[in-house]
């Protein structure tokens, strides 16, 4: 125990560390809020915001240029991202970046993963897929092998020493502890779809066998294990890989072909029932309890008549009128399928001319191949094919006598004493025939598809009417039905046919038992005793397969009544060839594999093969009258014995074949790779060279591919089948592999119930013959075959093919662009998740099936091909995602409330989930990540916590953003931008005391440009007016139109009658407004920006509004000569009548970074030190740090379009070097915010310990990535807040908003009293004066004062104009001598 304890501790330990590596906090200084208006709005273009909380946080978001990104709520890209996540903390991580979908991730240790898809570079680095990825050391192992660039060459040959990958690429792939099997459409070394990779040794391989046939495609890998292996860690030697795809040969093809050849005689028997030694497999099937019709039979027709031709009789339609005769099959026969039709041509000169044949339920033409009498060819047709006159068949069948030695050869027989003719149009196993005889012509059906009813129709005739001389009908599967009445042949004879014997027990139809059973039959015995032994009529020595159908409990409802049964197959000479214990308590129909191998043919003096099926116990103890159901067993043939030499009184023969007797295994799309076969593997002994070397000879020990019951369903597909995906599910005993694709089956014995979905029951793994021998395979479902377009699976009926499959907790889930419902079948059993499982008729697009019933998420039918699931939990909710890759869809199900995520903000697009350990998870697709708060636009932070939002409700608009902010008061902002929100258009109030209550409108009536854009917002320091500085063109009151400077008088919510002529420039290039300030002693505005003239007065980067005069000046006094040009940026207040102007500016000619303004003296001027940043670097905004700057020594911050920089009060410092600066780099605002602990560590170059710096927009910072707001302490910058976008994109913060002491845009800002209401102010100015005043006096003066302005205040606002708590209550005498104290002071 205490190796295994220090492991663990070493494992707990290397996990703590690979996270801690993976996820490093950061932690931002706590803020005082308190100091700077009790919260941090924040403003710009998002649609969600987040803390920053560890290091590359932000990593899965793209930069604003980042085009490969494009997803919506539900709309996206390829899975392109993988994301590490700690599932504890709920954090993660982008860790790498892919150009093209991830298909699959494939875990391989503890943070260890193997990576497949359809991409060529992986975090910019250029790969072929897959890759081996460790995310704690982040190295890449390269499976595929690189080629040396000397070897890309086509003039050069290519290097025998080095491997070779190309023409395709690896679509799936398969860990089995250190080996990595690869399977696609590629070529490795010569080989093609498979190749295997080796961990230890870091080599590519060959498989074994070589691959697969050229142009082979490989889908889908999976292995089931030998559980019966004890061996502790040797277990991955044993068991098998199964490989499923596009493909009908291995690359070692001789390891398909078996030698037989034994130097041991071998009876051959056989009953054929020719004096010839040519084999006709082909049998009967019996008519004689059909259902016959007709249109426009003569009087007196019986269809039956003609089953039986040795009898001699005829089926004529009316004169000179088609028809049709038509057989529909007894229910237990349905949906057989034949290989031929046999017509026999009547005597007399009435006859059929032309005819077709249809088939039902698909009421379809049948495709028909026929040999044509006269030139002795295969010849094709469908609607309108021809059967000949007696006279043309006598004179083919007396020219074949003639020429029978000329005419026969391997695959051609002619009957030297009757002349008929016949081909075998299957080579490969010779088990069916086709041909024509004295009074009769085979028609082979093209297409093999199961049919109900059956009919000819004549559409001419030769003489009077149609008349047919006989028919019968032809498969080349044996099939034995429990009810013997269904043996019965055509006609009576004794020898030759299919027989079922009851040995005890009382066998009675199921419709005995159940009446409600309608659309089937079969024996059901009820007790104990129940035995019955079926013989099948295996007339020629060969490999079989034999099978039994097992009809489904739900039809009948006897799921509690049945058994388990005891099934032997024996041979002629009473050897028990296999047992079988069957259970029979299947929900549906299905297929036990009970035997596969050689057998002899029966024969006339000999013994019989038979199926013994017997009771051995009820699955339920103690139940009462079990039952024991018995449908039908199939022995289909696989190959046939040569018939070397047969006698002619059916008795048997002998046969030495001393010379290469060969099987052949036939693969189409399934193949399975027993790796215990392989162990010793040579390829001598698959197959050598002759003597003369001309002949290559099959080895008898080349028995390295076996004919397992897998490889042997691969064979009884349709050529051309293709298998997409296999999903194991272990979860159930036994266990069932489904295999998802394109197939059909080209056998009678496998009935599939669909073309998409197979469902093979695994019994178990055959360590003994090295296979995985298969239980059973659902089978097509009785009750629903009418229409073409729809297919059971599970017993539901399906609209439309199943694209994915996922084995979940379990159940199966089943994607794809269908609809499935129950059928009309009762048993079947439909529920609805978002409705208290609620029994529903239909379910969409997403299914997930469990104990036997289905389930559904409640959702209309949705046009999209889903092939994705995915399943994460978030915050103790699970959810399920469902994407659909084709057409970047994802839908996002909330599994712990059992309801669809329909809010966009908290759709899931990812793709892929993979549990590393208890504490890592690996995600993939197109973004994950939980953000704090989802809104558009605008929210505020609070208290260190948490995100909060204003009630400002802008819709999803990439187009929309709020770029403007301006703190009025305690009751009072101002937001502006490009957004709407209810009856607000780009510019609205809100609630500072309430910031729930909704943003309010300005009144009047404006109308916005298209292209307008608010660049400033300003509201005087008496709160009269706010001037909102625009770009482009307004019209207010009624169509005045005004660009550059809107003015709003908030005394009476209105645009004023008065405002500014409009800014241009004269070039006709737009304008912008980005500064604007008042000075308040003579009520002039300055106004900066980008601009020359202002009405028709020439204005450079700055001009001045007299509100007074209402009119534009030049800032210029009288006789002042000083010149200025360029684009102003920024202005602040440095001395109630001095600004500080920052821009592209020059003075007098000469670049500065800033310039200053007196206002009363209408003087420029500048300061040197100011100026050292140099012209290169052009400011766009910048701060002062301290209230008291009348030398201009105060310590600024400022930034520009590509740096950052701090003012000591004499130099510049650079504080960007931990910035990434490149054209997605966006500055836009600037704050000086309070700390709640002083940070000792900041040196006070800056600005005060007890502060801290906050700069937005959209930048990354080296070390953390992409952010959008962050904090300097003097030293360092930290992340603060992240934004992301609809599109996965990082978003853009353009204005904060808080109580600014630092703003300095109006003269009163830079006085000390600046907080005071005008009553206030008035009211100290006025005890100033009086100084030698008594206190007594003040208290009854200034309350004089202040009341008397009150009432006035009070007078003007009128309809509540202003929220501000100050200017709406009686003034606070404590508060007035507080203030008088600062006064004095100052």
């Amino acid at each position: 125990m205490a190796p295994r304890s220090i492991s663990a501790l070493v494992s707990l330990l290397y996990l703590h560390q690979s996270l801690a590596a993976s996820f490093q906090t950061v932690t931002p200084p706590e803020l005082k809020f308190s100091e700077f208006g009790d919260r941090l709005g924040v403003f710009g273009s998002f649609n969600a915001l987040s803390f920053y909380s560890f290091v590359n946080e932000s990593s899965f978001l793209s930069a604003p240029s980042d085009t490969t990104t494009s997803s919506t709520s539900e709309n996206g890209n390829n899975s392109n991202n993988l994301f590490l996540r700690d599932i504890v903390d709920n954090n993660s991580v982008q860790f790498a970046n892919v150009d093209g979908p991830i298909n699959q991730i494939v875990p391989i240790s503890n943070d260890t993963v193997l990576i497949n898809g359809d991409f060529t570079t992986f975090n910019n680095k250029s790969i072929t897929s897959p890759i081996i990825y460790n995310v704690t050391s982040s190295e890449i192992t390269n499976i595929i092998p690189s080629i040396p660039n000397n070897s890309t060459n086509n003039n050069k040959k290519k290097r025998a020493d080095i491997p070779t990958f190309s023409s395709g690429s690896v679509k799936t792939v398969y860990v089995d502890g250190d080996l990595i099997y690869l399977g696609g459409d590629f070529e490795f070394n010569g080989t093609y779809g498979a190749a295997i990779y080796n961990q230890t040794s870091k080599e590519l391989s060959s498989t074994p066998f070589q691959g697969f046939g050229k142009g082979s495609t490989v889908n889908a890998i999976t292995k089931v294990f030998d559980t019966n292996n004890k061996d502790e860690g040797d277990e991955l030697s044993y068991g098998s890989i199964i490989f499923g795809g596009n493909f009908n040969t291995l690359g070692l093809s001789e390891l398909l072909v078996h030698n037989i050849s034994t130097n041991v005689s071998r009876p051959v028997n056989h009953t054929n029932h020719t004096n010839v030694s040519f084999i006709s497999a082909e049998q009967q099937i019996s008519l004689r309890h059909g259902i016959f019709t007709s249109v426009n039979a003569a009087p007196g027709a019986d269809g039956s008549d003609i089953i039986c031709p040795t009898n001699e009789d005829t089926w004529s339609l009316e004169p000179q009128q088609g028809g049709q005769w038509l057989v529909e099959l007894p229910d237990e026969m349905k949906n057989v399928k034949p290989t031929k039709a046999r017509l026999y041509i009547p005597p007399g000169e009435d006859g059929t001319k032309l005819f077709r044949i249809y088939s039902y339920p698909n009421s379809g033409i049948m495709n028909l191949s026929y040999i044509d009498p006269e030139t002795n060819q295969i010849t094709f047709c469908d609607a309108w094919c021809p059967l000949t006159t007696l006279d043309v068949l006598s004179d083919a069948v007396t020219s074949n006598r003639k020429n029978a030695t000329e005419l026969a050869d391997k695959f051609t027989f002619v009957d030297p004493e009757n002349g008929s003719f016949a081909k075998y149009f299957d080579p490969s196993d010779m088990t069916k025939t086709l041909g024509y005889g004295a009074d009769y012509q085979e028609f082979s059906f093209v297409d093999q598809v199961g049919i109900d009813q059956i009919g000819v129709t004549i559409i001419d005739w030769y003489g009077n009417k149609g008349v047919l001389g006989g028919f019968e009908l032809y498969s080349n599967a044996i099939t034995v039905y429990g009810n013997d009445t269904l043996n019965e042949p055509n006609c009576d004879v004794d020898e030759g046919n299919n027989l079922a014997q009851i040995n005890s027990g009382d066998f009675q139809s199921i419709r005995d038992f159940n009446p409600a059973v309608l659309d089937t039959n079969y024996l059901v015995a009820k007790g104990t005793e129940a035995k019955i032994t079926l013989y099948p009529n295996i007339s020629y020595s060969g490999n079989y397969s034999i099978i039994m159908t097992t009809p489904g409990c739900t039809y009948d409802n006897s799921c509690d009544q049945r058994s388990i049964l005891n099934v032997s197959v024996i041979d002629s000479g009473d050897n028990i060839l296999e047992s079988n214990v069957i259970w029979q308590n299947n929900y549906f129909d299905k297929f036990d594999y009970l035997f596969y191998g050689h057998m002899n043919g029966s024969s006339t003096d000999g013994g019989q093969n038979r199926i013994e099926i017997s009771f051995l116990q009820s699955i339920i103890e103690g139940t009462q009258d079990p039952w024991t159901v018995v449908d039908k067993i199939t022995a289909n043939i696989v190959s046939l014995d040569k018939p070397y030499n047969f006698n002619t009184t059916n008795s048997t023969s002998k046969n030495y074949t001393l010379g290469s007797e060969l099987t052949y295994i036939k693969l189409n799309g399934l193949f399975e790779y027993s790796l215990a076969n392989f162990t010793n593997f040579n390829a001598s002994k698959v197959s050598y060279n002759s003597t003369d070397n001309k002949t290559e000879l099959i080895s008898r020990e080349n028995l390295f591919v076996g004919n397992s019951t897998i490889n042997l369903l691969s064979g009884q597909l349709a050529e051309g089948s293709v298998i997409n995906q296999f999903t194991l599910n272990n979860s159930s005993d036994p266990e069932t592999l489904l295999l998802l694709g394109s197939f059909q089956s080209d056998s009678k014995n496998l009935t599939l119930s669909n073309s998409n979905l197979l469902t093979l029951t695994l019994k178990s793994y055959n360590n003994t013959s090295n296979k995985t021998e298969i239980g059973s395979i659902e089978k097509r479902d009785r009750y629903l075959h009418k229409r073409a377009d729809e297919s059971k699976i599970f017993g539901a009926t399906f609209n439309d093919s199943v694209t994915s499959l996922v084995d979940f907790n379990g159940g199966i889930f089943l994607l794809g662009q269908f609809g499935l419902s129950s059928g009309g079948n009762s048993s079947i059993k439909l529920h609805d998740l978002s409705n208290k499982n609620a029994s529903t008729s239909s379910i969409n697009n997403f299914a997930f099936f469990s104990q036997q019933e289905w389930y559904g998420f409640g959702n209309s039918f949705l046009e999209y091909n889903f092939d994705s699931f995915t399943n994460v939990t978030i915050s103790d909710i699970e959810y399920y995602v469902f994407a659909a890759s084709s057409s970047n869809i994802f839908k996002t199900w909330d599994n712990t409330h059992l309801q669809w995520v329909n809010d966009t903000d908290h759709q899931l697009n990812i793709t892929h989930a993979l549990n590393l350990n208890a504490r890592q998870q690996i995600l993939g697709g197109e973004s994950f990540n939980v953000m704090d708060l989802y809104n558009n636009d605008q929210a505020y932070i609070q208290n260190n916590a948490n995100f909060s939002k204003f009630n400002i409700d802008v819709p999803t608009n990439p187009q929309y953003d709020i770029t403007n902010s301006y703190y009025v008061n305690k009751s009072l902002s101002v937001v502006g931008g490009t957004f709407s929100s209810s009856n607000v258009k780009n510019i609205g109030f809100i609630d500072n005391s309430s910031p729930d209550k909704e943003i309010r409108p300005l009144q009047g009536n404006i109308e916005w440009g298209n292209s307008t854009v608010i660049n400033s917002l300003y509201v005087d320091s008496s709160s009269e007016f706010l001037f909102i500085g625009v770009n482009g063109s307004v019209a207010v009151n009624n169509g005045v139109n005004i660009t550059g400077v809107v003015i709003y008088d908030l005394k009476n919510n209105t645009f004023t009658d008065f405002q500014p002529a409009a800014l241009s420039n004269a070039n006709g290039d737009p304008i912008s407004v980005n500064s604007i300030v008042m000075y308040g002693k003579s009520s002039k505005l300055l106004v900066g920006g980008d601009f020359d003239k202002a009405g028709s007065l020439d204005c450079v980067g700055l001009c001045v509004y007299d509100i007074a005069n209402t009119r534009w000046t030049t800032p210029q006094g009288e006789g002042v000569t000083t010149s200025i040009d360029g684009s102003a940026t920024d202005i602040k207040f440095y001395q109630s009548n001095e600004v500080l102007v920052s821009g592209n500016l020059t003075l007098n000619g000469k670049g500065v970074n800033f310039i200053t303004y007196d206002f009363d003296k209408g003087t420029f001027s500048t300061k040197d030190s100011l100026n050292s940043l140099g012209t290169s670097k052009v400011i766009k905004k910048f701060i002062v740090n301290d209230k008291s700057n009348k030398d201009l020594s105060a310590r600024l911050v400022a930034f520009g379009d590509d740096f950052v920089s701090g003012y000591d009060g004499s130099n510049w410092h650079s504080i960007d070097e931990q910035i990434s600066f490149d054209n997605d780099t966006s500055l836009n605002d600037i704050k000086l915010l309070d700390l709640a602990k002083s940070n000792a560590a900041n040196n006070k170059s800056l600005f005060d310990a007890g502060q801290i710096l906050s700069l937005a927009g959209t930048f990354s910072l080296k070390e953390y990535g992409l952010v959008n707001l962050a904090l300097f302490n003097g030293t360092q910058w930290i992340p603060y807040v992240y934004t992301s976008t609809k599109e996965n994109k990082i978003g853009s913060v353009k204005s904060m908003l808080i109580d600014d002491s630092y703003r300095f845009s109006s003269s009163d800002d830079i006085s000390v009293t600046k907080n005071l209401s005008k009553g206030k102010v008035v009211g100290i100015s006025l005890a100033c004066a009086l100084g030698s005043t008594t206190l007594m006096g003040l208290l009854y003066i200034i309350p004089y004062f202040a009341l008397f302005r009150r009432q006035r205040d009070e007078d003007e606002m009128q309809g509540q104009r202003l929220r501000e708590e100050d200017m709406m209550k009686t003034v606070n005498p404590a508060d007035l001598l507080h203030e008088i104290d600062i006064q004095r002071n100052t």
